[in-house]
């Protein structure tokens, strides 16, 4: 009777942290200058799995990541002034982030979770936000959104 519990013990325990031995960790770092760039994410593209986290690690007090885009029953994050903050990324869909204080530089990005079926939501939505909040480097983003050769098309054609 005491190697069943025993068994059973092991088996229950086995079960429950599976899901989080298969996660994985992912990191974005806020950049304030490197070359001709100035005030981006790197990388400003991320594909993940459902459960994976993405800490976002920034180079000083004066960026502040937030998401600004989620799939529904999504929750919403803010990295605080200078902090670097670990989210952990559990519904499927596409997520856009920007920097509190620099997205009119245009310092975004984007993360796909799993499978990216709200893709026409986001699209629609980044259009609008693109033209309401970037003053510069209003391209930045188009590897990312172009409906044809974007990273987010591909991502989509991965999942048909």
């Amino acid at each position: 009777m005491r190697e069943k519990r025993i068994t059973l013990f092991f088996v229950c325990l086995a079960v429950c942290f599976v899901p989080v031995a298969w996660a994985e960790e992912h990191e974005i770092l806020g950049i304030d200058k490197r070359d001709y760039e100035s005030m981006f994410f790197e990388p400003d593209y991320l594909q993940v799995e459902p459960g994976d986290s993405v800490t976002f690690v920034v180079a000083h007090f004066e960026h502040k990541p937030q998401s600004v885009f989620i799939p529904e029953g999504a929750e919403h994050w803010k990295v605080e002034n200078g902090e670097s903050m670990t989210v952990t990324l559990r519904q499927e869909g596409v997520y856009l982030f920007d920097c509190f204080y620099h997205n009119v530089m245009g310092m975004a990005g984007v993360i796909v979770v799993g499978d990216p079926a709200n893709l026409d939501e986001a699209r629609r939505h980044f259009e609008t936000y693109k033209a309401k909040t970037f003053a510069m480097n209003k391209d930045r983003l188009d590897h990312i959104w172009d409906p044809d050769t974007g990273l987010l098309a591909k991502a989509a054609q991965s999942v048909q």
